[in-house]
């Protein structure tokens, strides 16, 4: 189940409010002196660098420098956190924290860092995850689905962009509080993921709600994996609502820096933060993808991703999942 934390922080961000944000009283006088790095851990155009370009004005008009976005692509992200966190840490470089890596991969991979070397700035957004059916298949439903799951254990397939990804421990989650026994294949990529889905080679795939948007139309979005419905998706159901309360995932983005930076200037780089999403088109943007933004402390941004941490390795350790 969510815990009691992680509730609060979706509350917050569902009602618009700012986490925690604390003013940069603190920070030194003559910071920022120059131009600030923002790592985005992926290649360009894709939805991280698309929201590190959406934010980058606001943030500018906030700390008066330029935000300088640069992609360090790789290892599924691994290579541009490490980038981050080995940074010289004098307040100039800044990078986005990803879940899958932060949760997931220290019990799946051997990590380029240690956890303790993560210097934790705040929570930017969380985007649910949904799970998504090919409609001519006859799953009109999730519960239409399960029903069709446990009368042809065989022939029904999930994919996900690989073994170990956020979305295929989703689909041991469904599998596990369903009683069925989806088939996982893995792919190469989302985009195959979903091609694979449209043509009926897999039944059904879980995906972050913004990759899932734009293919709604041809697919069958049939749950959001959470408690709460998604103004972007009203009509459909919660996996809670269905009788799934474990069933339950989110992408989850925060802003990191080498954890040596002085703490004033993550300060201010927070509350230039909150205040950056107060920006209609940061807003917008954010709405228009499902996502629920909002900053947080350093502590509850750290705090969440312990939870998620201790979840998914229970997860992964009960269903022997390893990475070859």
């Amino acid at each position: 189940m969510i815990s009691k934390f992680r509730s609060t922080i979706l509350s917050a961000v569902f009602t618009g409010l700012s986490i925690a944000v604390i003013p940069g009283a603190y920070a030194a006088d003559d910071w920022p002196r120059h131009p600030i790095s923002l790592i985005v851990p992926y290649t360009a155009g894709g939805p991280v660098d698309t929201i590190a370009r959406m934010l980058s004005p606001a943030l500018e008009k906030q700390l008066g420098q330029t935000i300088v976005v640069e992609n360090k692509p790789g290892a599924s992200g691994l290579i541009g956190i490490n980038y981050t966190l080995k940074a010289k840490p004098d307040g100039y470089t800044f990078g986005f924290g990803v879940l899958g890596i932060f949760a997931i991969a220290p019990h799946l991979n051997k990590l380029p860092f240690n956890l303790d070397e993560i210097g934790y700035v705040s929570l930017l957004s969380v985007s649910p995850h949904v799970l998504a059916v090919n409609p001519a298949a006859g799953n009109g439903s999730l519960t239409e689905f399960v029903e069709n799951a446990k009368k042809h254990p065989e022939a029904m397939n999930f994919g996900s962009p690989g073994t170990g990804s956020s979305t295929h421990l989703d689909g041991i989650l469904l599998n596990k509080a369903a009683g069925i026994n989806l088939t996982h294949i893995p792919y190469k990529g989302g985009n195959n993921v979903l091609n694979a889905l449209a043509s009926n080679e897999i039944q059904m795939m879980a995906s972050e709600i913004s990759a899932a948007l734009p293919m709604k139309d041809k697919l069958k979005i049939v749950a959001v994996m959470g408690d709460r419905r998604s103004p972007v998706l009203p009509d459909v159901p919660t996996t809670k609502e269905l009788g799934y309360p474990d069933v339950t995932a989110s992408s989850i983005y925060g802003i990191i820096a080498p954890k040596a930076t002085p703490i004033a200037m993550m300060d201010q780089f927070r509350s230039a933060l909150g205040n950056a999403l107060k920006d209609q088109n940061v807003s917008n943007y954010f709405a228009r993808q499902g996502q629920l933004a909002a900053t947080s402390s350093a502590q509850a941004y750290k705090t969440m991703m312990d939870t998620e941490r201790a979840k998914w390795k229970k997860i992964i350790e009960e269903n022997h999942i390893v990475v070859k």
